[in-house]
């Protein structure tokens, strides 16, 4: 047990790494702002805005099955905020970058609204300050170079070689039964239509990359508190909550099975939970912070309103009251239990009840509760973003597919791994 002591030095670590974090991130924003937008802007108007214009919004690939839906509103402000020449507003580049200006007609994201001539057209921005932003410091060098539609090319491509590694080294390290757990993951959570989105492929690299360092370098679990701080931390920076849980609870369960003669325990499960959320809601904060205290206005306190806004805690334009939890859920487990999906289910059950029922003789529920207990993850985190998940069901679904991951686990808990 740790002492007051060590504990204390826990925190204070953990509270430089986050101080840290914030720092090098404004800087790396305002480093990215100062590349120019020419090619990037045109690049927007042309092939950009088109193919996000011929998928149509919230556009479902399977005309009847909401689980194939692309978030095409937040892709496409991704690509504007990559894009946006920056009003003359007064604002050094810093101010700026933490403004993030994003070409809009309208004001429905941050704190001010501008209208303004560039390179003889009229456009109009509204910023958004609320986010960090983060996967701009990829995107925007990225577009520099290249068109929104080789990104989604390559997307594909990295995912395809990315989830190939993750099921080599498996293999070749005899975790077969995590090897199985991740093909259902990804077959249940549509991963082809996560590779045709830049949105939603954000939390895809950071779980992945983290999963890969778990694999190749196991003993990073002996600083186990400081891994998933960061692992929240840049889920905050980069991720526009799509469904940044994934980011937490897949490196989690993959910790469970590299070692599993030294387990993490429940105790050790809570733990790491708590360091990714202090990373996740501590780095989101500073933003916040940092932002009130160097540019005009309020954004922590716009930032707290929209909190409670998303969490259901004050009810929406026309709600008397805020959604239900069960209303959140029922939403959500519609498109999981849907159409092909709901067979795809049945057979990961029938998989996990025959491989439990083979090794029911090596079952310890010691070894299973981590398991049990982060499939019970996206319960919580319906709880806690009510709003959000109701009104983007249709993209938030995803997080039930961590606890379809988290009970295929199970299997490779309650076996040894010469007994395969």
């Amino acid at each position: 047990m740790l002492t007051y002591i060590q504990k204390g030095k826990v925190l204070l670590k953990m509270a430089v790494c986050l101080l840290a974090g914030g720092i090098v991130g404004t800087l790396l924003l305002t480093l990215v702002y100062c590349i120019p937008v020419d090619r990037i802007y045109a690049g927007y108007q042309s092939v950009g805005q088109e193919s996000i214009q011929r998928r149509e919004g919230w556009h479902r690939y399977l005309v009847d099955y909401d689980a194939s839906t692309l978030d095409n509103n937040t892709e496409c402000l991704m690509l504007k905020a990559a894009a946006t020449p920056l009003p003359d507003t007064g604002e050094n580049i810093l101010q700026k970058a933490l403004r993030c200006y994003t070409l809009n007609a309208e004001w429905n994201h941050g704190m001010t609204f501008q209208q303004y001539e560039w390179k003889g057209e009229q456009l109009s921005c509204d910023s958004y300050e609320r986010y960090w932003h983060g996967y701009l410091i990829i995107l925007k060098p990225l577009l520099a170079i290249c068109t929104y539609t080789d990104l989604i090319y390559l997307n594909l491509a990295c995912q395809a070689l990315i989830m190939f590694g993750i099921m080599y080294i498996l293999l070749n390290q005899k975790k077969r039964y995590l090897a199985v757990a991740f093909l259902l993951f990804w077959i249940t959570g549509m991963q082809n239509v996560i590779g045709m989105s830049l949105d939603y492929s954000v939390c895809f690299y950071i779980y992945s990359a983290a999963v890969l360092v778990l694999l190749c370098c196991p003993a990073v679990m002996e600083k186990y508190v400081y891994y998933f701080l960061v692992i929240g931390m840049l889920t905050s920076y980069m991720d526009l909550l799509t469904w940044p849980l994934v980011t937490l609870a897949v490196p989690l369960l993959v910790a469970v099975q590299v070692k599993r003669e030294e387990s993490p325990g429940v105790g050790r499960i809570v733990a790491a939970s708590l360091a990714w959320g202090t990373g996740y809601a501590g780095m989101w904060a500073l933003k916040w912070i940092i932002a009130s205290f160097l540019l005009d206005g309020n954004v922590l306190a716009d930032a707290a309103g929209q909190f409670m806004l998303r969490s259901a805690l004050t009810p929406a334009e026309g709600e008397v009251q805020g959604v239900s939890w069960f209303e959140v859920l029922r939403a959500n487990l519609a498109v999981l239990w849907h159409g092909a999906g709901a067979v795809v289910i049945i057979g990961a059950a029938a998989w996990l009840l025959a491989a439990v029922i083979k090794y029911r003789k090596e079952l310890k529920w010691r070894a299973v509760m981590p398991c049990l207990l982060t499939a019970l993850f996206p319960l919580g985190w319906y709880l806690i973003t009510r709003n959000h998940s109701y009104e983007h069901y249709w993209m938030t679904w995803r997080n039930l597919a961590i606890s379809v991951f988290a009970l295929c686990c199970i299997p490779g808990s309650v076996r040894r791994e010469q007994s395969e």
